[in-house]
């Protein structure tokens, strides 16, 4: 008797990625979220059918990637279910938004020109752009470096408006996708592709662009926010709510899950003698290769971490620097716009420091600025920020508080350092604190100068001592 096998060979090298299972969790909803969602079946969402690891549609129809794990936790917790609109491209899902034909946008960011049509979340992971350019190009941290060059980003994303109001004037051509923006720079037609660190490694290694580089991390971040339709108020809110109820533990998961990549094959066996040969050799090559790109990508992941932790860190105490302190103060300038939770904020400058260096000398300066920096890190609260200002100055955000809960602060760090022994024979070490809290519609520098102000006063009254605007 005759046996006659078939096969089908399935050919094409793809990531598989586990959706991890999370238990159920409740949320505390009001009468009217809990209303809302009674009268509804599902959630239509649409999404970048292209950009991944951050999601995706594949090519059965499925949505994946990052943002499909965090939108399936999501939904457990909100008890409907999240429906895919299947869009072709990021311009489409940006128009089945304004025509209500779905109700969210799995990722966006708050930009004037969606304003009209669209909200956004709280951010729940934020990412830094990053340069793709050829690997004889000298790491960038600053785009003004290279203000004379050109680069591309990806069409209509809100990463374009970022880098054009932080540099009016660069020039920037716009693709239709990060593949063809890295192609543009692999053949010369643009300097650098601007994208996020994962979207570049991602595209590289999936299509082949082995002699690109990540040339620098910019101080420029994307937060990945979840965009609502405006005239939906209260499926904010319940998104909100989700984001919030999502622990670090759950987001490390997916994201840990998302960026661990596994190969799979499928062999038709009756085709599979007959390509042996040339298989194996290509696997060979390609094992050789990927190894070769592992190495160079997991040296410049080191390299890009390193730059990030210098560009937002203090070199002396580790503590967050000026730049970062901006950015804390911007988040909770949105934070206070959305909810109107207050917020104060707390400058503190050693006293006589000056005296410290010209008796003790720098390197015993040092010490004492060090040590104040750990003093600080180690007894504010977990919701305050606190960071080196300059000098012998730090700046402490301190979200959730008014000028009374910001002087209790002040107060309790004060008289910390007035006890400790700095071991400077008879000199003793003491600070002055300057406090203030946001007024509403002041400008970020404004209020800074008001708490400056209260920290002038306090020196004038013999330093030692907290003043409250």
């Amino acid at each position: 008797m005759k046996l006659s096998l078939r096969f089908l060979l399935l050919l094409c090298v793809y990531i598989s990625v586990q959706a991890p299972s999370f238990a159920q969790q409740t949320l505390n909803l009001t009468v009217s979220e809990q209303a809302f969602l009674d009268k509804i079946d599902e959630i239509h969402l649409c999404t970048d059918p292209d950009w991944m690891p951050y999601e995706g549609i594949d090519k059965s129809g499925h949505y994946t990637g990052i943002m499909s794990s965090f939108h399936q936790l999501w939904s457990s917790m909100i008890g409907k279910p999240v429906v895919l609109v299947e869009t072709v491209s990021w311009d489409q899902s940006l128009e089945f938004i304004q025509q209500k034909k779905c109700d969210v946008l799995s990722s966006a960011q708050d930009i004037p020109e969606r304003r009209d049509y669209l909200t956004v979340t709280k951010p729940y992971i934020t990412y830094s752009l990053a340069l793709a350019t050829h690997p004889d190009i000298p790491f960038i941290i600053n785009l003004s470096q290279v203000k004379d060059k050109k680069f591309v980003m990806v069409r209509d994303y809100a990463a374009i408006k970022l880098i054009r109001d932080n540099y009016p004037g660069l020039n920037i051509i716009e693709a239709g996708s990060a593949v063809e923006g890295l192609k543009l720079v692999e053949r010369g037609m643009a300097f650098a592709f601007i994208d996020t660190v994962p979207s570049i490694n991602y595209q590289m290694l999936a299509h082949g662009i082995s002699h690109l580089k990540i040339s620098g991390v910019l101080n420029e971040q994307y937060n990945m926010s979840v965009g609502i339709r405006k005239d939906l108020p209260l499926l904010l809110s319940i998104y909100n709510k989700a984001i919030n109820a999502t622990s670090e533990a759950q987001r490390q998961q997916i994201l840990n899950n998302w960026l661990s990549v596994k190969l799979e094959y499928d062999a038709d066996y009756s085709l599979l003698w007959k390509l042996l040969a040339g298989l194996f050799i290509i696997l060979l090559l390609s094992l050789y290769r990927y190894r070769v790109v592992h190495r160079h990508n997991r040296e410049l992941k080191a390299v890009n971490k390193k730059l990030v932790y210098m560009s937002q860190n203090d070199q002396l105490t580790g503590l967050p620097n000026r730049y970062y302190l901006h950015e804390a103060f911007q988040e909770a300038l949105q934070t206070y716009h959305r909810y109107q939770h207050q917020f104060s904020v707390i400058i503190m400058d050693i006293d006589h420091f000056k005296k410290v260096n010209d008796t003790y000398g720098h390197v015993i300066g040092d010490k004492v600025i060090k040590k104040i920096a750990d003093m600080l890190s180690e007894n504010l609260r977990d919701t305050d920020i606190v960071g080196r200002w300059g000098g012998e100055e730090f700046l402490i955000v301190c979200p959730e508080t008014n000028n009374h809960g910001a002087k209790a602060v002040a107060e309790h760090m004060r008289r910390l350092i007035e006890d400790t022994d700095f071991g400077l024979d008879d000199l003793q070490v003491t600070a002055s604190f300057g406090v203030t809290e946001y007024n509403e519609d002041e400008a970020v520098d404004d209020c800074i100068k008001r708490a400056d102000m209260a920290l002038y006063r306090a020196k004038e009254l013999g330093r030692n001592t907290t003043i409250v605007f």
